[in-house]
C-alpha cells in the first residue's frame, strides 16, 4: 500500500499518526473484515458497479475523526490515472483530510481538497484493475457530523467508460461501530 500527502510538509499529530495506523490496519484486515460486516456481493454482471457504491465512517463517533472508505465493484477496467470525485455535506470537517490508501488497488493515490469537494486520483504507477472487481479506498481524517442519526448524504463520481457519461451519485454514510 502506498499512501501520498499533497502540499507541504507538517509534522504529524498523534491524532494523524494514530489514524495511520489504523489506515494500515484496516487495510491489511480489509478482506476479512468485508466478509463478516457485510452481505455477499452478487456477481458483477447482476450489481453494476454503480449500485454497488458505498461510503462509510469507519468509526461511529459524533464530533470525533475517522476514516473513511469508499467501495464499489468496476463497470469498466479503472485505469492507472482514473480519478474519483466526491462532495461531502457541511457537516463534515475535512480540514484534517491528508491521507489515502487501498488493499485493492496498487500504485497509491493523491489527493486534492478543495473546500468540501475531494479528488482521489490513481497515481499512474499501479495496474489497470479489469471490470467485475471489488475495490476499496481508505482515506482520512475526517471530522465526523454531531447528528450521526441524520441522513447524510455524500456526491461520488466515478470514472466511466469512454462512451459513456460519469453521472454523480449520492449515497448515504454508513456509520461503523467496530471492524473487529
Amino acid at each position: 500500500m502506498e499512501i501520498a500527502k499533497m502540499g507541504t510538509m507538517t509534522k504529524l499529530s498523534s491524532n494523524k499518526i494514530a489514524a495511520l495506523t489504523l489506515l494500515l490496519i484496516i487495510s491489511s484486515l480489509s478482506p476479512i473484515w468485508s466478509q463478516q460486516k457485510t452481505p455477499a456481493a452478487a456477481p458483477a454482471a447482476q450489481s453494476p458497479g454503480r449500485d454497488s457504491l458505498a461510503v462509510k465512517a469507519l468509526r461511529a463517533e459524533a464530533g470525533k475523526p475517522s476514516l473513511y472508505e469508499v467501495s464499489f465493484v468496476t463497470t469498466d477496467s479503472l485505469a492507472p490515472n482514473a480519478a474519483i470525485a466526491m462532495a461531502f455535506p457541511v457537516a463534515f470537517d475535512l480540514s484534517q483530510l491528508e491521507i489515502a490508501g487501498s488493499n485493492t488497488i496498487n500504485g497509491g493515490f493523491t489527493l486534492e481538497r478543495k473546500g468540501q469537494e475531494v479528488l482521489l486520483r490513481r497515481t499512474g504507477l499501479g495496474a489497470k484493475i479489469p471490470h467485475g472487481k471489488r475495490v476499496s479506498i481508505q482515506f482520512g481524517l475526517i471530522v465526523n457530523p454531531a447528528n450521526l442519526s441524520a441522513s447524510h448524504q455524500v456526491r461520488v463520481q466515478l470514472p466511466a467508460a469512454p462512451t459513456a457519461a460519469a453521472t454523480p451519485k449520492n449515497r448515504e454514510v454508513q456509520f461503523i461501530t467496530s471492524v473487529n
